[in-house]
């Protein structure tokens, strides 16, 4: 599916965190998700597969290519369609708080690892709780953050995520148009002049009115090795609230500016920086653009429901941008004003010991692996992972190969 950015980020700290342990012994393959292929354009993806229609071309599909395991981020369709070919799956959800008995989850993988959260709302606890094997992870942002270059006085990071869905018409920019131009004047106004655009954009295809004098812009659809360094380096992030880019920046303690939700999902994530961090840094939609009280009506009937509701509010609020745009502008400058202050840095998002999601998650499908790997003809066995808990270290053992089907999509 056409939607999901960080979920990506996501799937490349699993593979990091593989990579790692096993080296050259570790194959990837990835399906689907051509939107998230800028991300993974440095990782070793031996190739990339479209997925079938039918179960049985899937099952030939899988046996070609002999999947070990297949982990799948936020496609709970794929993940139960694999799992019924006999191909085990690591399903990863980083937004367990979110489901209700009208959303799908693919309750029988081989191992369901959520993401932990502040809090887990009434309305998810019937959906999780059908979960066969149901793995806590910690943040899957991967390992702790290198060194390198300080923060670049000036510079800041204006991560604008996916922009696309299966629920939106493709194209819309609806969010965009909005959002974007304010952002670059109220960082202008701030003295910030360099400024990295990323998510999926095309720099020559910006609105016009993203023409903002006074500044340098540059960035794109980055792999996420150097936007990862782009976040280190700059002296403020400001962010649409992916869930993984505001644990990525909590994880290098960054100064961040979390911009007005684009889906359900965020509106969570946002509430939870306001809460954890510090709620002057956050600016969500005033009440004449999303009635939070509709919204958590239309939720009743599945996360479905609730975005489409979100998204033509966004829509209506572009088409009256005039209206909108001065407020936002000024909102987004006393954000980054805010930013600046003592203990407004993003550390605190990750909650207290917060554990290596990426390696718990690699542990998960070592084990799993190894569990099926009787099932799987030809295939050596793999090292003794430190299994699901994955609070130990892993030792790799002889030299021998898994190839691991990785999918980089997301709901």
């Amino acid at each position: 599916m056409q939607f999901g950015w960080g979920s990506t980020g996501k799937i490349a700290a699993v593979m990091d965190a593989l990579r790692a342990r096993h080296g050259d012994r570790i194959s990837f393959t990835g399906l689907a998700s051509a939107l998230g292929r800028p991300v993974l354009a440095a990782h070793p993806v031996t190739g990339w597969l479209d997925v079938p229609s039918d179960d049985d071309d899937l099952a030939e599909l899988a046996a070609a290519h002999r999947f070990a395991a297949a982990v799948v981020v936020l496609d709970p369709e794929l993940a139960s369609r694999l799992q019924s070919v006999g191909v085990p799956v690591v399903y990863l959800d980083s937004l367990p708080f979110l489901w209700t008995d009208h959303d799908e989850l693919p309750v029988d993988v081989a191992a369901y690892c959520a993401q932990l959260c502040p809090a887990l709302p009434r309305t998810c606890w019937s959906s999780l709780r059908r979960i066969r094997s149901l793995h806590w992870v910690g943040p899957v942002v991967g390992g702790p953050a290198d060194g390198g270059a300080a923060p670049v006085p000036g510079r800041a990071v204006l991560n604008l995520g996916g922009l696309e869905s299966p629920l939106r018409d493709h194209g819309d920019n609806a969010y965009l148009s909005l959002v974007l131009s304010r952002a670059l004047t109220a960082l202008r106004d701030q003295g910030f002049r360099d400024v990295v655009i990323t998510g999926n954009v095309d720099l020559d295809r910006l609105p016009r009115a993203a023409d903002v004098a006074g500044i340098s812009v540059r960035g794109g659809r980055l792999p996420r090795g150097r936007f990862l360094d782009e976040l280190r380096t700059a002296e403020l992030v400001v962010t649409s609230p992916g869930r993984t880019t505001l644990l990525e920046a909590a994880s290098l303690n960054q100064r961040c500016v979390v911009l007005p939700p684009q889906n359900l999902s965020q509106i969570f994530n946002a509430a939870d920086v306001a809460t954890q961090v510090d709620p002057r840094i956050v600016v969500g939609w005033p009440a004449d653009v999303v009635d939070e009280a509709v919204l958590d009506e239309r939720r009743t009937h599945g996360e479905a429901e609730a975005v489409r509701y979100l998204y033509g509010r966004i829509a209506d609020a572009a088409g009256r941008a005039p209206a909108h745009g001065d407020r936002l502008a000024a909102r987004l400058g006393a954000a980054i004003e805010a930013s600046a202050r003592p203990g407004a840095r993003m550390a605190p998002l990750l909650g207290p010991g917060a554990a290596d999601g990426a390696a718990e998650v690699a542990d998960i499908v070592d084990t799993v692996v190894e569990r099926n790997n009787g099932n799987t003809p030809g295939r050596p066995a793999l090292p003794s992972a430190a299994g699901a808990s994955a609070r130990t270290h892993h030792q790799p053992g002889d030299a021998r190969e898994m190839e691991t089907d990785v999918y980089a999509a997301s709901r």
